[in-house]
C-alpha cells in the first residue's frame, strides 16, 4: 500500500534571503529524489496565502514577515526531513560564508556611501526585498535623490501611489513595484534583452510585453533610447497612471527619443483618456499598445497587440516590420493549450485565440500560484517541462502553444529541456492515436546570450512550428486548431 505524501515546514526566525536565492534553493531541493515540491518564501501574509492556495501550507504554521519559511512535500517523512535539513545547511552556509570583506549594505545610506567610496556616483537603487519592506526602502532611496527600480511585489497600493507622487514631485522614476524589465541609459535591469540603441522610448506596465515589442523593433532595425517599466498596476484606477504619464513627459524632453510607445494591458477607461492626452501633449509620434483595445489612429495610434504596436512604431520611423506566418492549412477543430512563461505574451495569445473563436486554455506559468517558492519559468523551465510532458495525455488537446523568452536573467539554456518534454508529450499522444501540433515563438535578439538563431534552430529540428512573433504563433495555432482561414491582418 502506497503511503500518502508528507507535508512539513521549518521556520527560520528573523532570517532574510532575497527571492532569487530562495528560488535557487527551492529548485535545488526539488531535484532531490522523492521531493515533490518545495516552497521557500518569506513569511508575509501574501506569501502564506499563496502557499495556502497551492496546498503547500501545513496546518498551524506560525510565521511573521521577518521569518523565512521552507515547506517540503515529499513521498515520505525521511525524504522531507532530509530536504529540510539540507535547506537549513544551505541557509547557514550562505549566512556564514558571505564575503566578510564586503558585507552587503544594510541601508540605502550605507549603499550610497559604499558606492561613493568606490568612486561611483549612484543615481538608481534596485530593490528586491519582501513587499512588506519594499516601500520603506524605496522611500529612503527616493528621498536620497535616487531613481528606483523595484522588482519587489506585494506592496500596498496606497504605498505605491504615495511613492510615485513623491517621485514625480522630485523628477525621479519609481519603476514598480513588481517591475521586471527596464533599460535605462543602455543598462538592462531585471529581464531585458540585448537590443540596439536607437530612438524609440518605451514606457511599459508589462515586462514580457516590453521585451516582445523591443525585440520586434530590433528585428525591424529600430533601437531603444529608454525602456521604463512602471509596474503592472500603474494604469489602474487606483494608481491613475502616475508613473506612465511622468515617464512620457521625460521621454518628450529626451533629445534621443523620436517615437514614444506605451505598452500595457487595457487601462481603466478614465486613465486611458488621460494617457492619450499626455501622449498628444508630448508632441512626438506615439503608439499606445494596449492589449485587446480596438485599433485607432486618432488622437494617437492605438494598437491592440504587441506585434501591432511594434509594427506601428517601426512605420513611424520609416521602417517595416516583416512578420511571415508559416504556410499551414486549417486543421480539424481541437483545443489549443498554451503554457507560457511570459504573462503578457499569454494575454496576447488569449486575445487572438479568442478573436479566432477556437477552444483554448492559456496558462501563465509565471503567475504567483505557480511560482511560490520555485523559480520563474523564464529562469528555470523545470516545472513548465512537467506540464508540457503531461499535455500529451490530454485527449482534448491537439495544439500546444509555447513561448521562449531570452535575454538577461533568463535561463542560459531554455529550449533543450522543452524539447525533451515535447518529445514525451508527442509519445503519449501518439500511443493514443493522436497527433500533437506544437507551435512556438522566441522572444529575443541576435545579441542575447542564449543566441536567437540557435534557439530557433533547436525548435525547428524538433518539428516545432516556429513563428516570427508571439502573435504570429497564436494565429498559427488558431489555424492548426481549425479556425477558418482569415484575411491578411484580421487577427493582428
Amino acid at each position: 500500500m502506497t503511503s500518502s505524501p508528507v507535508l512539513q515546514a521549518r521556520v527560520f526566525p528573523r532570517l532574510y534571503r532575497d527571492s532569487v536565492n530562495l528560488m535557487a534553493l527551492a529548485s535545488a531541493l526539488e531535484k532531490t529524489e522523492g521531493v515533490i515540491r518545495v516552497g521557500a518564501v518569506m513569511g508575509t501574509p501574501a506569501n502564506l496565502e499563496i502557499l495556502a492556495r497551492s496546498q503547500m501550507l501545513p496546518e498551524e504554521l506560525a510565521a511573521v514577515p521577518d521569518d523565512l519559511v521552507i515547506v517540503v512535500r515529499g513521498v515520505d517523512q525521511a525524504t522531507v526531513t532530509g530536504a529540510l535539513g539540507a535547506a537549513a545547511t544551505s541557509l547557514t552556509e550562505v549566512r556564514e560564508d558571505g564575503p566578510a570583506s564586503r558585507p552587503a549594505p544594510a541601508t540605502v545610506a550605507e549603499g550610497i556611501a559604499a558606492a561613493t567610496k568606490a568612486g561611483h556616483a549612484p543615481n538608481l537603487a534596485a530593490i528586491s526585498v519582501p513587499g512588506t519592506y519594499a516601500a520603506v526602502v524605496a522611500e529612503q532611496a527616493l528621498r536620497s535623490g535616487l531613481h528606483v527600480f523595484c522588482f519587489s511585489d506585494n506592496m500596498a497600493v496606497e504605498d505605491e501611489v504615495r511613492l510615485k507622487r513623491l517621485a514625480v514631485a522630485d523628477e525621479l522614476l519609481m519603476m514598480g513595484p513588481d517591475c521586471g524589465t527596464a533599460i535605462v541609459d543602455g543598462r538592462p535591469l531585471g529581464f531585458a534583452n540585448v537590443v540596439r540603441a536607437g530612438s524609440v522610448g518605451i514606457v511599459a506596465a508589462s515586462g514580457t510585453g516590453a521585451q516582445e515589442v523591443s525585440c520586434l523593433l530590433d528585428r525591424a532595425g529600430a533601437g531603444i533610447s529608454q525602456l521604463i517599466g512602471v509596474g503592472g498596476r500603474d494604469l489602474s484606477a487606483a494608481v491613475e497612471g502616475l508613473m506612465t504619464r511622468h515617464a512620457v513627459r521625460l521621454l518628450a524632453a529626451d533629445d534621443d527619443t523620436e517615437v514614444i510607445v506605451v505598452v500595457s494591458k487595457p487601462p481603466a477607461p478614465e486613465v486611458a483618456d488621460r494617457l492619450l492626452e499626455e501622449l498628444v501633449r508630448a508632441g512626438k509620434p506615439a503608439v499606445a499598445c494596449l492589449l485587446d483595445m480596438p485599433d485607432a489612429e486618432e488622437p494617437v495610434r492605438v494598437r491592440g497587440t504587441l506585434e501591432g504596436g511594434a509594427r506601428a512604431a517601426a512605420e513611424l520611423l520609416g521602417l517595416s516590420l516583416q512578420i511571415a506566418d508559416p504556410p499551414i492549412t486549417a486543421g480539424v477543430p481541437r483545443q489549443v493549450l498554451g503554457l507560457f512563461a511570459g504573462g503578457t505574451l499569454a494575454a496576447e495569445a488569449k486575445v487572438l485565440l479568442g478573436r479566432a473563436g477556437v477552444d483554448a486554455e492559456i496558462i501563465d506559468l509565471g503567475g504567483d500560484e505557480y511560482t511560490v517558492g520555485r523559480p520563474h519559468p523564464m529562469i528555470d523551465p523545470g516545472y513548465r517541462t512537467e506540464r508540457i510532458a503531461d499535455a500529451g495525455s490530454r485527449p482534448e488537446t491537439g495544439v500546444l502553444l509555447l513561448d521562449v523568452v531570452l535575454g538577461h536573467a533568463a535561463s542560459a539554456e531554455p529550449t533543450l529541456p522543452l524539447i525533451e518534454a515535447i518529445e514525451a508529450a508527442r509519445a503519449s499522444a501518439g500511443a493514443d492515436g493522436r497527433e500533437l501540433v506544437v507551435v512556438a515563438s522566441v522572444c529575443g535578439t541576435a545579441g542575447d546570450p542564449q543566441g536567437l538563431a540557435r534557439q530557433r534552430e533547436l525548435l525547428v529540428s524538433a518539428d516545432v512550428i516556429v513563428c516570427d512573433s508571439n502573435a504570429s504563433a497564436a494565429r498559427t495555432a488558431a489555424l492548426a486548431a481549425g479556425a477558418a482561414q482569415t484575411v491578411e491582418g484580421e487577427l493582428r
